[in-house]
């Protein structure tokens, strides 16, 4: 048995990712992060991930993501020391920074570091490499963040293989996978493969998507609708525990299907899901250059949609 197994054992139901709020200076607005903390666990939220793309770490200094590391690391155990906090390295980096940041996480009472390796991919033994070396260098459990690398040779983004991730998921402290594939077909197999090992976090495409694997051994799902209200996800989580399928079904089809049908797929996930927030009295939409939030316009149409579906109704 893994040192990290207790943790692993606690990567069941929904996933919350930490989006980080800016302020209108674009400086990190800690007080909406706090606010935002605070609302996912009163809503019974138990699991909270920094995540490198949802977190903004394109936009943040590595001093920075350090910061918010630590930020939500102590906030979060001060609500609940059960609960479980994965914090992240940066999205490119030498593997020499994947470990500074992995000790980091350890120093600050996080329980994971995920980990993303997105320098060209070359072999499967040099990504085998990188994890292994952040292994045998700390000492925290550590979470895979599995999508398509970038391909060092020209042509197509390159898949996780089955092979590697089986080698992967016996090092020593990888305890967990975000599996981002986004390929039905790969993502059953990487389940198959590895979820005696792992825990597997499912990523794209919501409850939909985690429904597809759930009663194949895929324990958790990176929450979508989630993301600006938390108690749909935890009412979605505790009406699947129970067999209550209609009331389960309510949700994703009144809530999940028209939000990303409708606001997804015209703003792209990562604005979309600000303006939501925003709506929701969550934190400001406001991002920090490159990104650019959604103008007036724009987020009118979010809110009409918001008000069209009826969130507090299965809230309740």
């Amino acid at each position: 048995m893994k040192k990290f197994d207790a943790i692993k054992q606690k990567i069941k139901g929904p996933a919350f990712s930490i989006l980080t709020p800016f302020l209108p200076d674009e400086e990190i607005d800690f007080a909406s992060l706090e606010k935002n903390i605070e609302q996912i666990h009163r809503a019974g939220g138990k699991i909270f991930f920094v995540m490198g793309y949802n977190s903004r770490f394109s936009e943040l200094s590595w001093e920075e993501i350090k910061t918010l590391n630590a930020f939500v690391a102590k906030k979060v155990k001060s609500l609940d020391k059960n609960h479980v906090v994965i914090v992240a390295d940066p999205l490119h980096c030498s593997t020499k920074v994947s470990i500074e940041f992995a000790r980091h996480a350890e120093s600050i009472g996080a329980d994971i570091i995920s980990l993303i390796c997105r320098e060209k991919f070359y072999s499967e033994e040099q990504i085998h490499k990188h994890f292994k070396m952040v292994s045998d260098a700390s000492n925290i459990g550590i979470l895979i963040h599995e999508m398509p690398f970038l391909n060092g040779y020209g042509g197509p983004p390159v898949n996780y293989s089955i092979s590697l991730l089986d080698r992967i998921a016996d090092i020593p402290n990888v305890i967990a996978i975000k599996e981002d594939a986004k390929n039905d077909d790969l993502s059953r197999d990487i389940v198959a493969a590895i979820k005696d090992r792992v825990g597997i976090i499912i990523s794209g495409g919501g409850k939909r998507q985690w429904l597809q694997f759930a009663d194949q051994g895929c324990q958790a799902w990176l929450n979508g609708i989630g993301v600006f209200e938390p108690r749909l996800a935890v009412k979605f989580w505790e009406y699947h525990q129970k067999g209550d399928l209609k009331k389960r079904d309510e949700i994703v089809n009144e809530i999940e299907v028209p939000f990303f049908e409708k606001g997804l797929k015209k703003f792209g996930w990562h604005l979309v899901i600000k303006a939501a927030m925003q709506h929701r009295g969550l934190l400001n939409r406001k991002e920090r250059m490159p990104l650019m939030e959604l103008n007036e316009a724009q987020y009118k149409e979010v809110q009409k949609l918001m008000d069209s579906m009826p969130i507090d109704r299965l809230i309740q």
